[in-house]
């Protein structure tokens, strides 16, 4: 030590005659020996301060993971259509029940609406449009409400039709005319456009929907609300896109150009892994360019659910789903918010929930991309936007 603390003198004091006394010397070495312990310490405690990212840097650089690029084979001029937004803009809508819809509300109090909420309805009973009606698997529609809450928004109306219990058949020979007309009417009073996917999922296996019978069922519908006076609707044509039932050719339940207005898909175990969502997908892209109808993605969420403490399905799912709606220029988009395990729907008991504020990571990424120019949501001008003529 006393080789040290001499040698260590001599270094800083290259003249002799400037020796500092020793006490002064140990108060120099010990106040060194300290910095050099406790320097270290700091500055590590420092450094792991500014290598843990914020809330907010974690969002951006989820965010920038999605890819905007535009496949410019996308991009084609739409025919015998209505309701489409402008070039590079996208409509943004929430679902799918009152309950969700009030959930999401209570949420995400300071956020901007969507610019459209959806609802579902029947095609044997007037339920769940003019007044709220609670359906077996425990969700309130009400067409109604949407219309009186929420103004300056679009209705996506869900038509359920199936090929079970000879449902569509009784509705090409117009034994429910009678609730189509009471559909008509409350339409007409909407003053609003309205997107009606007629028998959504339509080559679901689910759905049993025979072609033909399909195909007579959706144009007698369109046909009676025409009559009727109806000009604020856009005609949905939903498909399953998957593996469509008995295998028969999307083409088969084609009802026509002039019977379509959008051509819709859902997205549900697609997203996952890649932006390639399969080949029954693309099946229904390319129809849609070859017809010339804009694209809509009429049910959408992260089937295997969204986790309180994990952003993984972030990567999985909401990656390659903003990432499609870019690259395929998909005009408009339907998240249904949804706890799936709560709805007891048969067939989907593996379902989880998946609510965007169970995260609240996941749920400031959602709103960080939604939140861009592109996303059209609740607004003054939105109707214009889009080409409605309000009368």
């Amino acid at each position: 030590m006393k080789y040290k603390l001499k040698n260590f003198n001599i270094e800083l004091h290259m003249d002799r005659e400037f020796i500092l006394p020793s006490f002064q010397v140990r108060t120099i070495f010990l106040t060194m020996v300290m910095l050099l312990f406790f320097a270290p310490c700091c500055l590590s405690q420092k450094n792991i301060a500014i290598k843990q990212p914020t809330t907010e840097l974690i969002v951006q650089k989820m965010v920038a993971q999605i890819d905007t690029t535009v496949d410019p084979e996308f991009v084609y001029p739409y025919q015998k259509t209505k309701f489409v937004p402008p070039t590079k803009k996208t409509l943004l809508i929430m679902g799918q029940s009152v309950e969700r819809i009030t959930e999401y509300l209570d949420n995400f109090p300071d956020k901007k609406a969507p610019g459209g909420w959806s609802a579902y309805w029947g095609i044997t009973e007037f339920k769940g449009v003019t007044e709220a009606y609670r359906n077996e698997v425990g969700n309130t529609n009400d067409h109604q409400m949407l219309v009186e809450q929420f103004p300056n928004t679009v209705v996506q109306s869900g038509l359920w039709m199936v090929g079970k219990w000879n449902i569509a058949k009784n509705t090409g020979k117009g034994i429910y005319d009678r609730v189509v007309k009471k559909y008509a009417d409350w339409a007409k009073s909407a003053k609003r456009p309205i997107y009606l996917r007629i028998g959504y999922e339509f080559d679901g296996p689910h759905n049993k929907l025979a072609p033909k019978e399909y195909v007579k069922a959706y144009r007698h519908i369109v046909d009676l609300l025409r009559s009727e006076g109806v000009d604020n609707i856009a005609f949905v044509w939903h498909s399953y896109a998957a593996k469509p039932y008995k295998n028969r050719k999307l083409s088969a339940w084609y009802p026509g150009d002039d019977y379509v207005d959008w051509m819709g898909i859902s997205v549900f175990g697609h997203a996952y892994g890649s932006i390639d969502f399969g080949p029954y997908c693309d099946n229904v892209l390319q129809f849609a360019k070859e017809h010339k109808k804009p694209v809509m993605i009429a049910e959408s969420n992260p089937i295997n659910g969204i986790a309180d403490d994990t952003i993984a399905v972030w990567h999985q799912w909401f990656v390659n789903f903003f990432s499609f709606i870019h690259n395929k220029n998909i005009k408009a988009f339907s998240f249904i918010n949804e706890d799936w395990p709560h709805t007891k729907i048969p067939g989907i008991s593996h379902w989880k929930d998946a609510r965007l504020y169970n995260n609240q990571v996941i749920s400031k990424a959602w709103f960080e991309e939604t939140n861009k120019e592109r996303y059209l949501k609740r607004s003054t001008a939105l109707f214009d936007q889009l080409g409605f003529v309000r009368h």
